[in-house]
């Protein structure tokens, strides 16, 4: 993945955080958080990506991720997919919705299945996972109000 080393980067803070209290303890497995930034990184792509093709602005409901990386004094680079943009804005509305929606359904998922992980294993130093509504991105199954 491209973030690959901009995660490594922001994981290395959260990592440090932890290794004073880690020397002091028996040697446990590290916990590696680069899935979980992985998946709110993902998350907020979609989100931002997805922006003009649904309601209930995703891009607003996920900006808890950004001011996340702001805690670890990390910025976010433009996450917008201009090539899923373009290939969106050449179908009907509600196609483009419906591909966004389910886009999003499955970031969401992802980043709720690694937040629960991360929830479960960080150490107790490192910040809490923002919480991101997972409401509806359409108001009927097929979108069709766009």
């Amino acid at each position: 993945m491209i973030f690959r080393p901009t995660l490594f980067a922001i994981a290395a803070p959260l990592l440090c955080l932890s290794s004073f209290a880690a020397a002091q303890e028996p040697a446990a497995p590290a916990y590696d958080p680069a899935p979980f930034l992985s998946s709110m990184v993902a998350l907020r792509t979609a989100a931002v990506t997805c922006e003009p093709f649904v309601a209930a602005s995703p891009a607003t409901r996920t900006a808890a991720i950004p001011a996340f990386f702001k805690t670890l004094n990390q910025d976010l680079p433009d996450l917008v997919d201009g090539e899923t943009q373009k290939s969106l804005n050449i179908f009907v509305g509600a196609q483009a919705a419906q591909l966004c929606r389910d886009k999003l359904d499955a970031a969401y998922a992802a980043y709720g299945a690694q937040s629960a992980i991360y929830l479960n294993s960080k150490p107790a130093d490192w910040p809490d996972p923002p919480e991101i509504s997972n409401a509806p991105w359409c108001s009927s199954e097929y979108c069709l109000e766009f």
